[in-house]
């Protein structure tokens, strides 16, 4: 692994060379592979959990509107005495 103190400055090297040097990627997370593999799975599975994945964004919007809408007509009504 190199230092900033083994790098060259910037300017000293050569335009042909410059972001070429080797570079090792860590390897791929679990959510990663995972999300690989289902991209790569025949096309009626991938599109069967696409569609599963939007219904459950579509049910957790209509969760996220019923609370908003419980919210707001709970602080539109007056107080009452107690």
């Amino acid at each position: 692994m190199t230092t900033p103190d083994d790098r060259p400055h910037p300017e000293a090297v050569d335009y042909e060379e410059v972001g070429t040097e080797e570079r090792v990627l860590p390897p791929p997370s679990a959510l990663e592979t995972l999300i690989a593999e289902v991209l790569g799975t025949v096309p009626e599975v991938r599109d069967s959990l696409v569609a599963a994945a939007d219904a459950l964004l579509d049910a957790a919007r209509a969760v996220i509107d019923a609370a908003d809408r419980v919210l707001r007509s709970a602080s539109d009504e007056p107080e009452r005495p107690a």
